[in-house]
């Protein structure tokens, strides 16, 4: 399943990067980077990234995902995983990186995370 991503712009300001197929080492790595490296530049600084059509991510995905959320995070932005599938959540928890990450159960309650007041 190759890999896509699509933008949505959320009412409260925040960016949702809904990714769907597998992330593994490679060009969509660097599409993802990229692209919050853009969204970094135009100052959208509250990005959640929807997992729930993702069917798999390697260790190179895993490192890319946390370098965008340093990245974010120097800026004073936030950056969130939303509704990872069960096979991500297994594979982020047996590489001891599912509570520093810390998923939420949604996308509805990423969003509200990075916006408590919404």
């Amino acid at each position: 399943m190759p890999f896509e991503q699509q933008r949505i712009d959320h009412e409260s300001g925040a960016v949702v990067l809904a990714l769907s197929g597998t992330l593994t080492m490679g060009n969509q790595l660097l599409k993802l980077e990229w692209t919050i490296d853009e969204l970094l530049q135009e100052e959208r600084k509250q990005i959640v990234l929807d997992l729930s059509d993702v069917a798999y991510l390697d260790s190179s995905a895993i490192g890319v995902i946390i370098n965008c959320r340093g990245k974010v995070g120097l800026a004073a932005g936030q950056l969130r995983l939303a509704n990872p599938t069960e096979r991500v959540k297994t594979i982020l928890k047996v590489t001891k990186i599912y509570d520093v990450l810390a998923p939420d159960a949604s996308r509805e309650a990423a969003i509200a995370q990075l916006n408590p007041a919404s």
